[in-house]
């Protein structure tokens, strides 16, 4: 009677086809020499076995006065079977220390997510992990009590990259739990001769296309992690930039600040003694003798100082105030916060498109004379104040449900415009303003009790414009989206993920019935101007 086979958890990495030799993959200097592993009918694979002396666990030293910490030493093994199978290489590592027997860039990423997406029941669901790229970049494990569909974890196909999921595969053959990432990990019922089967099923998933309805936004973004492409990405940027070369990079705000705070930037440690009232490529480039490489990017800082040229509030590596479009390959690159991202070429194309289709607002608002977002918003009221009404700070309102306080808008003009002003920085700094607009613009529509606190906040030439019965009428009100751009030109140049963010808020502000428009705020030409610092008086003696 044939035996019963037994359940193994594999942990399998699938390499990168120009690596076809197991010294290119391993680091055989780690290793005791390899056992060859035969495969019935099909040939031999090579197990590696991390070198490892016996050491005593951390945790002895607390004991160190009643034990010998030697005497508590024990073997950690880890080890690396690698594997060819029909001219492709896999690596199946085992133990705690296996995965850190490859050398870095070999495996293909995201073999294991690809491979289970097409492998895994869709209604067998138990866990996703997921980035986010809105107001605040994040990363969540998301775990549900039963097995469920990818639809139930409220995933939002613009915005989430969706970084590994667990379930349990269709096909029993193939195991019958199934965690995807970088890694397979996979606990299936075999023996060693039915693993150049598996491995080869596996390999077909990853490479099979993913189901267009279901899961082709999976491949709208990516991070690029291979060191190999990051550094070709690098150079391509550098020669950019040494040509002088500008388009799709630029500098900006990496985080919310308090403008009023702020009377301008210094780059340090070779700006000159210059304040620059904002942070953009052409003020940094002023400060640089020979090409900006990012070697410099990385060294120089940027602070923000006040109107004695004190360092206040914030600093940050210029490096993280970059932000870059390459194009590589036919591929979309964009540089975020420090990190590579691959985009999909029909997801840009469709993004841009959806993007140009928002329609410009025909306010005509003030340029900006610095003070922060607070003074124009301020200004602009006390200007024309029978058309807008202030709601700064102190009139956000204060409501249940998990929102606190809820910003209603920065200005409510006679002509029912919510107008959110903020100042131009990176993609978390947008997203943040896009949120804002989504909030106050979801609860008016929906809460009658949040529409009554706004009526009560808003000045008596503005009240009637908002009822509290019945809910605004479609279109009646519209969400503007009012960005302080010290950039050339009528139009409004952001970020690629601040535009995925924009589109993706408007489509559902829409749904509620809002008109959704953009607006670009010059900035004043006397405000632009940089200021040098004066030099200090030397006190003669007497």
């Amino acid at each position: 009677m044939p035996q019963e086979k037994k359940v193994n958890h594999l942990s399998i990495f699938l390499i990168k086809q120009k690596f076809t030799t197991n010294p290119q993959v391993i680091k055989i200097e780690a290793c005791e020499a390899p056992v060859e592993v035969a495969i019935v009918g099909h040939g031999a694979g090579q197990l590696f076995v991390r070198k490892n002396p016996p050491s005593p666990p951390k945790w002895s030293a607390l004991f160190k006065e009643f034990v010998n910490p030697k005497d508590l030493a024990v073997e950690g093994v880890a080890a690396a079977f690698f594997v060819n199978i029909n001219e492709r290489c896999f690596v199946l590592a085992f133990g705690q220390g296996g995965r850190f027997l490859l050398r870095d860039d070999v495996i293909e990423e995201r073999f294991g997510l690809l491979c289970a997406l097409n492998a895994v029941d869709p209604k067998t669901f138990r866990c996703v992990d997921v980035q986010s790229l809105n107001a605040i970049e994040s990363h969540m494990r998301i775990q549900s009590g039963r097995e469920t569909t990818p639809d139930q974890f409220g995933l939002s196909v613009e915005q989430d990259m969706l970084k590994a999921i667990v379930g349990a595969p269709r096909n029993p053959i193939l195991g019958n739990r199934m965690a995807g990432s970088d890694a397979l990990a996979v606990s299936v019922k075999l023996d060693l001769s039915d693993l150049p089967f598996l491995l080869d099923q596996y390999r077909k998933l990853f490479e099979a296309e993913l189901n267009a309805d279901d899961y082709q936004w999976v491949n709208n973004i990516s991070t690029t992690k291979s060191a190999a492409v990051i550094s070709i990405l690098e150079n391509a940027l550098e020669a950019k930039m040494a040509a002088d070369q500008f388009d799709g990079i630029w500098l900006s705000i990496p985080e919310i600040i308090e403008w009023a705070m702020v009377k301008g930037f210094m780059y340090s440690p070779y700006g000159g003694g210059i304040l620059h009232p904002d942070i953009n490529m052409e003020g940094f480039r002023s400060t640089v003798d020979g090409p900006i490489t990012l070697e410099v990017l990385r060294a120089r800082r940027v602070h923000c100082a006040d109107a004695d040229h004190k360092k206040v509030f914030k600093s940050w590596p210029v490096f993280k105030c970059l932000y870059a479009e390459i194009e590589l390959d036919g591929v979309t690159y964009v540089l975020n916060d420090g990190k590579w991202f691959s985009i999909a070429k029909d997801f840009v194309e469709r993004t841009n498109q959806d993007y140009a289709a928002i329609p410009l607002s025909n306010i005509k608002l003030p340029e900006y004379q610095g003070g922060g977002e607070g003074a124009y918003n301020a200004q602009v009221a006390a200007l024309e104040p029978a058309m807008y009404d202030l709601l700064d700070d102190k009139k956000k309102v204060m409501h249940g449900g998990g929102h606190g306080q809820v910003e209603i808008c920065d200005l409510f003009s006679s002509n029912r415009e919510l107008i959110h002003v903020k100042m131009y920085g990176k993609s978390s700094v947008l997203s943040h303003l896009f949120a804002q607009g989504f909030v106050s613009g979801q609860l008016i529509q929906i809460d009658p009790i949040f529409r009554e606190k706004v009526r009560a906040k808003l000045a008596p030439t503005h009240r009637e414009l908002l009822k509290i019965e019945p809910k605004p009428e479609h279109e009646s009100f519209t969400i503007t989206y009012a960005v302080i751009s010290d950039a050339p030109g009528a139009d409004l140049h952001l970020p690629f993920f601040s535009k995925v963010n924009l589109v993706n808020t408007r489509k559902v502000l829409r749904g509620f019935g809002y008109k959704v428009e953009l607006l670009k705020i010059a900035v004043n030409d006397v405000y632009a101007k940089t200021v040098t610092i004066p030099p200090k008086k030397v006190k003669k003696n007497a």
